[in-house]
């Protein structure tokens, strides 16, 4: 195993350790769901989650940074799956809401009223992911599923500034995605499928989450 991927299990939060045992059993699971895989479809699906996201604590507490560790995202995605052992490509965009430690203020002048009022920054990013991996079936009908896939997602647009005021001060808040996998399980109810999914990461200045996904396929 590479050691840059050892250090950052092994520094993990706690729950992030199940992800040596989700390989596991992945690796174990994976021929015997290929073999009852459905088949003979591929097609689109678009997708909506809400994540809470782990930041690496050297990270958020950077001078330059001064966030909480925690994050909240909410995030849209289109997903490509094929009749090849449910193999899934996914695409999607998400908008990073960081709880910040170090807010700015200042008055500002609203011309629409001629009003002034004193604001608060806020911190946030937007982030683009594409994943790859394996929709494995299993159950009555299999209608449930297990999912494992890799990653890379990119972080822009990361900034404390106070929302409506051009000309107001803003910083830019120096934090990278990074390589990760994922892992999930969850139900399909027709044409509509729910998914809890865990991911941790590899590189970059994010540690793991926790994501809820709700999809459907045309």
């Amino acid at each position: 195993m590479p050691s840059f991927i050892k250090d950052k299990l092994m520094n993990a939060r706690p729950y992030s350790l199940i992800t040596p045992f989700a390989a596991l059993a992945i690796s174990l699971a994976s021929p015997l769901a290929l073999a009852h895989a459905p088949s003979g479809y591929s097609g689109w699906s678009w997708s909506g989650n809400i994540e809470h996201i782990n930041i690496d604590p050297e990270v958020a507490k950077r001078r330059d940074v001064l966030l909480s560790e925690e994050a909240t995202a909410f995030g849209i995605a289109a997903e490509y799956f094929t009749d090849s052992g449910d193999l899934t490509y996914l695409l999607g965009l998400s908008y990073i809401m960081y709880n910040d430690n170090n807010e700015l203020y200042q008055y500002v002048y609203d011309d629409w009223d001629d009003t002034v009022s004193y604001e608060e920054s806020d911190a946030s990013a937007f982030m683009a992911v594409a994943e790859a991996g394996q929709k494995i079936r299993f159950g009555v009908d299999h209608m449930n599923f297990f999912s494992a896939r890799g990653g890379v997602s990119g972080i822009f647009a990361s900034e404390r500034s106070i929302a409506n005021c051009s000309n107001c001060a803003s910083e830019n808040l120096d934090i990278d995605g990074g390589l990760y996998g994922v892992v999930g399980l969850g139900h399909s109810f027709n044409y509509l499928d729910v998914e809890l999914q865990f991911q941790q990461y590899f590189t970059g200045d994010l540690d793991n989450s926790l994501r809820l996904k709700i999809s459907g396929s045309f």
